[in-house]
C-alpha cells in the first residue's frame, strides 16, 4: 500500500520530535544494552538532526542495567567459595561487617525472599537507577559521539512538572538545548523519587506517560513510542490471526493489551493511554506512533525525507482534527477500493493507483464508465466525498512543502 495522506503530512510538517525508547528496546533481558537498537536510534536521531529536526528522547532502561551492575558487584564482594558454595558462612566478614555485606546481598538475592511492590521501589530499583543511570548515560554518549551529536541528561520528577517554577526552569533547559542543536535525554529520577507513580492518581505512573508528558510540554509535533512490538494489534501479536492496528480511532475497549515486559512498568495498555494522551484536544502534538524499536528502520520510515519503508506502526491523531478526519476518509475510501479491485481486477488494476484521485476514480464509478463497479454504500460514498476535497487539499499542501524542501 502507498503512504497515506495524514502519514506524508506527518512526515513533511514535524519539525520537533519526542522519541522514546522503552526498556524493552534498549535492553535485552539480562540488562546488557542492546548496541544494535541503540546503535540504529543513534543514527536516525543524526539523521533527523541534520534535516533540522529537533529531537527529544525519553529513555529508559537504567533498571535493567543497574541489576547487572549490582550482581557483579555484589560477586566481586564475595569470596570464590561463598560463590560456589551459594551461601555465606557463619563467622564471615559478610555477617561480621555492621551490617553492610549481609544487606548488600539480601538485597541482590530477589529468589531468596519475595519483595512487595512497596520494597522494590524503596529500596532494590532505586539503587540500580542510580547505577545503571551513569552506565547507560557513558552509553548514548559514545553512540552520539560517532554520529557528530551532541547529547545532554536530564532527570526528572513528578514535581517538576507539577511546581510552576520547575517547570519554567525544565522548559527554558529543554528550549535552549534544542537551539543549540543538543538532544536532551530524559529519564526519572527513580534514585530520587523511588519509582513513584504506581497509582492513578500520579501525574505520570511509567515512562510512556512520561514521554507523552514530555511531548505536550515541550511542543513536540510528534511523538513516537519504540516498542518490542510493531503496533497495537486487535489481540495479542503471539495468537493467531493477530491483526496489527494501522490507524487507531475511537475508544478500542475491547483490545486485548498482553502482559508488560519483564523490566518495564508498562505494558502496551499503558502506552495506548500515553499515545492518547499526547494527542489529546489542546496539545501541539497532533500525531502519535507506537512502532518496533528492533526495526532498525522504524523512526526512518516515519519521518524520513522519502516514504522508502513501508507503513510502520499504529498511528494516533487529534481527535476531530482535520487531519484525523482525512486519514478516517482514506481509510475508508481504501476498503472500497481494494473490494472493487478484488471483483473488477481485470479493469481497475492499472487504473487505481496512489497518484490517481479517490475523486477522479469515484466520478468514474460513479458516471457508469466501468460495467459493474457500482454500488457502494452510503457511508462508503460519504467517505469518498469527504476524501476528495481534503485530498486535494493536502496534495497541493504536500507538493509546496515539497518545492521547499527542493
Amino acid at each position: 500500500m502507498a503512504e497515506s495522506t495524514a502519514r506524508r503530512l506527518l512526515r513533511l510538517k514535524t519539525k520537533r520530535v519526542c522519541i522514546k525508547a522503552g526498556t524493552a528496546v534498549v535492553a535485552h533481558e539480562n540488562g546488557r544494552p542492546s548496541l544494535t537498537r541503540l546503535g540504529a536510534i543513534a543514527e536516525q536521531i543524526a539523521e533527523l538532526h541534520e534535516r533540522g529536526i529537533e529531537v527529544i528522547l525519553v529513555s529508559t532502561g537504567s533498571v535493567g542495567m543497574g541489576k547487572r551492575l549490582l550482581r557483579n558487584q555484589q560477586r566481586m564482594h564475595m569470596r570464590l567459595k561463598d560463590i560456589q558454595a551459594g551461601e555465606i558462612p557463619e563467622g564471615s566478614s559478610a555477617r561480621s561487617a555492621p551490617g553492610r555485606n549481609r544487606s548488600f546481598i539480601e538485597l541482590l538475592d530477589t529468589s531468596g525472599r519475595p519483595h512487595t511492590m512497596a520494597e522494590k521501589a524503596t529500596f532494590y530499583d532505586s539503587a540500580c537507577a542510580a547505577a545503571g543511570q551513569f552506565e547507560m548515560m557513558n552509553l548514548y554518549s559514545s553512540l552520539f559521539n560517532q554520529c557528530d551529536v551532541a547529547a545532554s541528561q536530564i532527570l526528572v520528577t513528578q514535581s517538576d512538572f507539577t511546581d510552576p517554577k520547575g517547570l519554567q526552569n525544565l522548559k527554558y533547559s529543554i528550549e535552549r538545548l534544542l537551539a543549540l542543536g543538543i538532544v536532551p535525554i530524559i529519564n526519572e529520577n527513580d534514585a530520587v523519587s523511588a519509582n513513584l507513580g504506581y497509582t492513578a492518581d500520579d501525574l505520570f505512573s511509567d515512562n510512556d506517560s512520561l514521554a507523552s508528558l514530555c511531548a505536550r510540554s515541550f511542543d513536540a509535533d510528534a511523538l513516537i513510542l519504540l516498542t518490542d512490538v510493531e503496533g497495537v494489534f486487535d489481540k495479542p501479536p503471539a495468537e493467531p490471526g493477530a491483526q496489527k492496528i494501522d490507524l487507531y480511532i475511537g475508544d478500542f475497549t475491547e483490545i486485548a493489551t498482553g502482559d508488560k515486559g519483564s523490566y518495564g512498568r508498562g505494558g502496551m495498555g499503558a502506552k495506548i493511554d500515553a499515545a492518547t494522551s499526547a494527542v489529546a484536544e489542546g496539545s501541539n502534538c497532533e500525531a502519535c506512533i507506537i512502532a518496533s524499536g528492533s526495526d532498525l528502520n522504524s523512526i526512518r520510515a516515519i519521518l524520513g525525507p522519502e516514504p522508502r519503508f513501508e507503513a510502520k506502526g499504529t498511528l494516533f491523531l487529534t481527535p476531530g482534527s482535520e487531519i484525523e478526519k482525512l486519514a478516517i476518509a482514506e481509510t475508508e475510501a481504501e476498503k472500497v477500493r481494494r473490494r472493487v479491485i478484488s471483483q473488477n481486477g481485470h479493469i481497475f488494476g492499472d487504473l487505481i493507483s496512489h497518484d490517481l484521485t479517490i475523486e477522479y476514480w469515484w466520478q468514474r464509478v460513479r458516471r457508469g464508465e466501468d460495467e459493474g463497479v457500482s454500488g457502494a454504500g452510503a457511508g462508503e460514498e460519504t467517505a469518498i466525498h469527504a476524501l476528495s476535497s481534503e485530498e486535494r487539499y493536502s496534495r497541493s499542501y504536500c507538493g509546496g512543502l515539497d518545492r521547499e524542501k527542493s
